[in-house]
């Protein structure tokens, strides 16, 4: 199911879909359809990478000694 939905464009924008539109016949409406997808989901993976960060800030971290000690722990020789 579509509704339809009123923007307001700037008018070079508009032309350079008017011009997409002429030389690959990409229909205007999909064309603004699957930025807007991708937009959505760039802002989902930030979020969620915000959230994981604030998750860790307070996670203790060890320093590259300290990790080559445990990897070597596990048998895995860096």
């Amino acid at each position: 199911m579509s509704k339809l939905l009123a923007i307001r464009i700037p008018e070079n924008l508009i032309g350079e879909l008017h011009n997409l539109r002429k030389e690959k016949g990409t229909v205007i409406s999909h064309f603004v359809t699957e930025a807007i997808i991708e937009k959505l989901r760039e802002e989902r993976e930030d979020k969620e990478d915000i959230d994981t960060i604030e998750a860790r800030k307070n996670e203790t971290s060890m320093n590259e000694k300290e990790w080559n000690r445990y990897l070597k722990s596990k048998g895995i020789h860096v």
